[in-house]
């Protein structure tokens, strides 16, 4: 998966280098018949890369595509290639630079995926997932303290409960005295999987939760939660035909409900901004600069060319940066958001579908909601 790590080491390859990020998901029309191979050569032409370089990115694109993005970086005697499952904010599906590393669309990439924690209960065994950036991994031992034993037990059926050795039915006292004793220990049964939960997702930033299983255990496991976890559930899914489910089979279960779970928040948010956010590019812009904002929320595709000054001060026009001090040097918006976020502290969001529309058409294409 990709990580912050794997961005602190591309800024350290040594320029001039070719960056290029290309769309090769295969399930997209324009890229059939490996049109995509096309899209990439004229694009590494126009940015005047050696030929040397751009045939070792060429080459290195013959192979077939195992995922919906690729990104290159390549010298005339290094190439580093990433394999990114999810898709990236490029027009027309390509974006080449020759120079400094070119991280932007990275960056977006960071911003915009949340790490989600899937926790698939089932009556042989727990198990805890992290799904990031379109890949999923098994997080062995999450629930290492959970007797599975214990959680059979627990998760017998009713009339377990009803009847004795031998089907004899138990007299009430004995009944209502053993489902007293059954909620003690379900209760803290699940007091201490919800304790190393939660020190999982500490451990790995996990940020929402999906819950799945059979419905009741579900609901039971959620309702037990605290709090602080409770608010985190995302959605609760039906569980698997097998407790032994791949990783895979768990990965297409959740994405099912996750873009409609992330475009449903991003409409939420813009309702949020429209009653109490500042929207505008001119004064967005400079209240982010001024650390008073606390989310800035762009277009999944940033349109627009800004002004930068020697002393890092970003501006719409030329005569608004001149005034913090030249040389000032012209760069496209999206290139400068991930940067200016990160140097402000403020959480960057980037919106697509209804919500990227409506920022657009209402908000002046880039809005914010204040810290105070």
């Amino acid at each position: 998966m990709l990580s912050e790590e794997h961005i602190g080491h591309i800024r350290t390859l040594a320029p001039p280098l070719l960056s290029l990020y290309l769309s090769v998901n295969p399930a997209r029309p324009e890229n059939q018949g490996r049109a995509y191979l096309l899209r990439a050569r004229e694009a590494m032409e126009a940015t005047g890369a050696p030929p040397e370089v751009r045939q070792r990115v060429l080459a290195a694109l013959e192979e077939p595509p195992r995922a919906k993005t690729r990104a290159l970086f390549a010298t005339a005697d290094r190439l580093e290639a990433y394999d990114l499952q999810v898709e990236l904010p490029l027009l027309e599906g390509v974006e080449a630079h020759w120079g400094e590393p070119y991280l932007t669309p990275l960056l977006y990439v960071l911003d915009e995926y949340e790490r989600v924690g899937v926790v698939f209960l089932d009556s042989e065994k727990w198990r805890l997932f992290e799904v990031y950036l379109g890949e999923i991994e098994e997080i062995s031992g999450a629930f290492r303290a959970v007797d599975p034993q214990a959680w059979r037990r627990l998760t017998q059926d009713q009339t377990g409960r009803r009847y004795g050795p031998g089907g004899a039915q138990r007299a009430a006292p004995d009944t209502d005295h053993l489902e007293q004793r059954l909620a003690v220990w379900t209760q803290r049964f699940y007091k201490e999987a919800a304790a190393q939960l939660e020190q999982a997702m500490r451990e790995r930033g996990l940020g929402r939760l999906i819950l799945m299983g059979p419905k009741a255990e579900v609901s039971a496991f959620e309702a037990a939660l605290p709090r602080r976890l409770r608010e985190r559930v995302a959605a609760t899914l039906p569980s698997l035909p097998s407790p032994n489910a791949q990783a895979s089979e768990v990965l297409r279960a959740v994405e099912e409900v996750l873009e409609p779970l992330e475009r449903a928040r991003e409409v939420r948010l813009l309702e949020e901004l429209v009653e109490r956010g500042v929207a505008g590019l001119e004064q967005t812009l400079e209240l982010l600069q001024q650390g008073r904002l606390h989310t800035l929320v762009a277009p999944w595709r940033p349109a627009g060319r800004v002004y930068q000054a020697q002393d890092g001060w970003v501006a719409l026009s030329p005569e608004a940066a001149r005034a913090h001090g030249e040389p000032i040097r012209e760069l496209e918006l999206k290139q400068v958001l991930p940067e200016l976020t990160a140097a402000y502290g403020t959480r960057l969001e980037l919106v697509r579908g209804p919500a990227e529309e409506r920022l657009r058409q209402e908000l002046g294409g880039l809005a914010g909601l204040l810290r105070w």
